[in-house]
């Protein structure tokens, strides 16, 4: 695969990204046909309670992702500002991306906010909002162009650097005790079951603890905040020994047992840490589709090199398989292996003595040509004791081969001393003769004329006298037979038996 494939899988995931958001960002937006249209810097008086809109009418750009309208209500103090209203189409979704939502919000459904003024995000399409009023009275209400929220920047600024830190604050002591004595205060149940979870046996009960302690909390806290000024003025005793009482249990509990040390949890932790992070970022954002396609980009990055380890493995796993799958019709080439001397030597003579077995047989069969093979030979009875399973070798022969080529032979000489002289061994005529590859008879070995032997660097052959000419070299006559061939018929039914003492 080529190199560049990690940054298209990049781009993929942040233009999917973006999709997504684009599409639950149209979901958000709500537009009533009898709703006033409000403009940008002017007050308007009105009377009772109604429905506002709004539209910022400019093109959003980058350094609006962070900034929001503000309006106000005056003029009567019963007077709020609800937003956000309507509920969208949860019970006919025809995206994926709104049905999502939808989950989400009946999970966690956000409370709208009803105070004299509210800041607003930017959206590409019109705003609304509620007023709250008692009938006929008078309130005056004040729009303010789009403007740097601060509180938001500083948000998303420091998700950003808690996302890119979390690593470095994992591993450090400070932040573990802040994080230790935060979640007892916060969350005294979820500490007490991550202190307990070497005595819980089962991990499935562990994740259901932890999941009962999360939701009892996420109830309880969402109702401290529901009765916030209730609770600060009737209960705020019982609220800050709690939280003393919490955080100094949950620091004792945290110096016993240490900084985190394992790496497992530690990644863990780091995960979490980055994901608050993200969160972080997206609340920080005033512009939706700017908040998806930023979380979107940090999470692939994130999971590039995951995604990028599975995607190879899943390849390098079907290209094994599609190996396998041809190597079946596939003809297997078989394994060549060069032998070694004394295997060579050894099935040399194997061989040898099969294929002179194999000679003897055929020699010895009834429609065997004796006569025609008799006359050719130069000595039949040599070839008769061969039949009779004699060597095929006279001791002369052996012994003059063994003088050549044996140990400290001729030939092994003559190799030596070449090489000495001239660098490289130069073979001799018997290993010319034995390397030309062609089967000679003996017959042809005595009627050729032979080469002049090479000179023995150990002793030349003598001079020849000056008084004696060369002779010619004597000229072979076959034997004649003295009797002609007659043909021999064996008798039905007798075994055929061959004389051999006539060879």
């Amino acid at each position: 695969m080529r190199s560049g494939a990690p940054e298209t899988l990049f781009l993929l995931i942040l233009q999917v990204s973006v999709l997504l958001c684009v599409c639950a960002q149209g979901s958000q937006s709500y537009s009533y046909a009898d709703c006033t249209q409000l403009r940008e810097n002017e007050e308007s008086t009105h009377f009772g309670g109604r429905c506002f809109c709004y539209s910022s009418g400019t093109v959003i750009k980058w350094k609006d992702f962070w900034s929001t309208f503000q309006v106000r209500v005056t003029g009567d103090d019963s007077a709020r500002i609800v937003y956000p209203i309507g509920e969208g189409s949860c019970y006919t979704p025809d995206r994926l991306a709104v049905l999502l939502q939808c989950l989400v919000s009946q999970a966690w459904a956000p409370s709208a906010s009803s105070e004299n003024g509210v800041h607003i995000p930017l959206v590409d399409e019109d705003v609304c909002f509620h007023v709250q009023a008692r009938p006929n009275t008078r309130y005056t209400l004040h729009v303010t162009g789009k403007k740097l929220n601060r509180l938001r920047f500083g948000l998303f600024a420091g998700g950003l650097l808690l996302f890119i830190f979390a690593g470095t604050l994992c591993r450090s002591t400070l932040f573990y005790y802040i994080v230790g004595v935060s979640l007892g205060m916060v969350s005294i149940l979820v500490f007490i079951v991550l202190v307990l979870k070497s005595f819980i046996p089962q991990r499935g009960l562990f994740l259901v603890l932890v999941a009962s302690c999360s939701s009892l909390t996420y109830l309880g806290f969402q109702q401290l905040l529901t009765h916030w000024e209730e609770v600060v003025l009737l209960y705020w005793k019982g609220l800050l020994g709690y939280v003393l009482a919490s955080g100094f249990i949950s620091f004792l509990v945290c110096y016993w047992r240490g900084p985190v040390m394992d790496k497992r949890t530690l990644v863990v932790l780091t995960w979490t840490v980055q994901a608050v992070a993200l969160g972080l970022m997206s609340y920080g954002m005033t512009y939706p589709p700017a908040a998806c396609a930023l979380i979107g980009t940090l999470v692939g990055m994130k999971c590039l090199s995951f995604i990028w380890r599975l995607f190879w493995g899943i390849c390098r796993q079907t290209g094994r398989l599609f190996g396998s799958v041809l190597g079946l019709f596939r003809r297997r080439r078989p394994q060549v292996r060069l032998l070694t001397e004394e295997e060579y030597r050894e099935q040399g003579e194997i061989h040898t003595k099969a294929s002179l077995e194999e000679l003897r047989c055929h020699c010895n069969r009834p429609d065997f040509p004796a006569w025609d093979t008799v006359l050719r030979l130069r000595s039949p009875q040599r070839f008769a004791e061969f039949l009779r399973g004699g060597s095929h070798v006279s001791p002369g022969e052996s012994q003059s081969h063994d003088n050549e080529y044996g140990l400290g032979g001729s030939y092994f000489g003559d190799m030596i001393f070449s090489s000495d002289h001239r660098g490289a061994p130069v073979p001799s005529r018997a290993f010319s003769m034995l390397g030309s590859g062609d089967d000679i008879s003996e017959d042809e070995l005595d009627c050729s004329d032979p080469s002049p032997p090479a000179a023995s660097p150990v002793s030349g052959p003598l001079p020849l006298q000056p008084g004696l000419l060369a002779l010619p070299p004597p000229t072979f006559s076959p034997p004649i037979c003295p009797y002609p061939p007659t043909p021999y018929t064996p008798p039905p039914g007798a075994e055929v038996t061959e004389d051999m003492e006539l060879f």
